[in-house]
């Protein structure tokens, strides 16, 4: 079998990135061969990759472009089947669905809403309308939409004609059961919509690793508002005898923003912020954390970074949103707190702290977790099942539908 894969990126910085530079060599050695099309990116990263800037322009012009090159290369590789990934560029989803077979995932929210997240920035709240007009109106008051009208306009254009194309597509992955109820509320099939999470990158270990001398919490990922590292540093600030670490893209001007909330919030002497780490050193920072905290205040997807902590016997307290209750089970593999509650952040964190033998059998519980649903192999089995069940025109099984973990 063959598989043209489309993604906007091809590099290492990215979630769906990352996912994709560990899920295609995998895929290969199962026998099904990897093609990308990309465009931003490290061609070198993957053979048989394609550069076509225009995959994530989401203009008339440049839908017309690819269109019409993705048609063509399409006619070239000959592919049994095309997954779609993250592009923004209709005239190339046009030209895959025009062709054969195509399967896409929805990794976010990029198909679903104007804004691509389903959150007000102002506000800071989670969305749960479907896209319409009245998403032009909501902005102006709750800041979701980018204020720049012809890219707000673009963006709707491509939710409403993606909706509008919904029964094209033989196959819609979903990474936590989350995202497919969002998908099934915008009356997607439910028989042609799947749940499959993604794997754990990193392999889990047989014991959980051994808890460290200094009480220590974990922050991992982008520094934005919408993943709480403010709700994650002010509950630092509650904990006097606890270390905290911050790990992310971190740049001047947030660099300024986390030392004034760390400094306000008692903690800076206490808080150690590190650049994004390389994917060498992630095991040897989960190896000294005791809780891994996942603060996020979007309706996540499901949050590989909490799967990677599992992996080590790390458990994690997290906020309830999104596909996190995916893998975390609240008093099994870790805690669940309301968003934007440092006090029930920092309540959750300590009742841990104060309790070795919790946290190792959490973190056993963790390791079961992994295991038990989010290996490699695992994924790979069920994505290749469900690529030649497509392949073949045959209806997905019953047991695809819904959550596959």
């Amino acid at each position: 079998m063959r598989v043209l894969h489309l993604n906007e990126h091809l590099n290492w910085t990215g979630g769906v990135e990352t996912y994709l530079l560990h899920l295609i060599p995998a895929l290969e050695s199962a026998g099904i061969e990897q093609h990308y099309v990309f465009a931003r990116g490290n061609s070198s990263l993957l053979s048989r990759s394609y550069h076509l800037p225009d995959l994530g322009k989401p203009e008339k012009k440049a839908e017309q472009f690819g269109f019409a090159r993705v048609k063509e290369l399409l006619n070239t590789v000959q592919p049994d089947l095309i997954h779609v990934h993250r592009i923004y560029n209709l005239g190339v989803l046009r030209a895959c669905l025009e062709f054969g077979p195509t399967v896409v995932t929805c990794h976010d929210y990029l198909y679903l809403c104007p804004a691509g997240s389903f959150f007000h920035r102002r506000t800071k709240t989670i969305c749960n309308r479907k896209a319409s007009p009245a998403c032009f109106v909501i902005t102006i008051f709750k800041r979701c939409l980018t204020p720049r009208p012809r890219f707000a306009i673009a963006y709707y254009r491509r939710v409403k004609t993606f909706c509008r194309w919904r029964r094209e597509f033989h196959a819609v992955i979903c990474p936590s059961e989350s995202v497919r109820l969002r998908l099934l509320a915008m009356d997607f099939d439910p028989l042609r919509t799947v749940t499959l999470p993604y794997f754990c990158p990193l392999e889990p270990r047989l014991e959980p690793r051994p808890l460290p001398k200094e009480p220590t919490i974990l922050f991992m990922g982008r520094v934005r508002p919408i993943k709480g590292y403010d709700v994650f540093i002010r509950a630092l600030g509650e904990l006097p005898n606890v270390r905290g670490i911050m790990v992310g893209d971190v740049d001047n001007t947030s660099a300024k923003a986390i030392d004034r909330l760390a400094t306000d919030s008692g903690c800076a002497s206490r808080l150690e912020v590190r650049p994004w780490a390389s994917r060498h050193e992630i095991p040897s920072l989960l190896q000294s954390t005791t809780l891994f905290v996942f603060p996020s205040i979007w309706p996540e997807t499901l949050g590989i970074v909490g799967l990677e902590a599992m992996a080590f016997g790390v458990p994690v307290v997290a906020s309830d949103v999104g596909g996190v209750r995916q893998w975390l089970r609240h008093g099994e593999n870790g805690l669940l707190v309301p968003p934007k509650d440092h006090h029930a952040l920092a309540a959750a964190i300590e009742s841990l702290i104060n309790a070795p033998e919790t946290l190792m059998r959490m973190g056993k519980a963790g390791l079961d977790t992994v295991r038990n649903g989010f290996l490699v192999q695992q994924h790979v089995e069920r994505l290749t099942s469900l690529y030649y069940q497509v392949a073949r025109g045959n209806p997905l099984p019953v047991s695809a539908h819904g959550s596959t973990s």
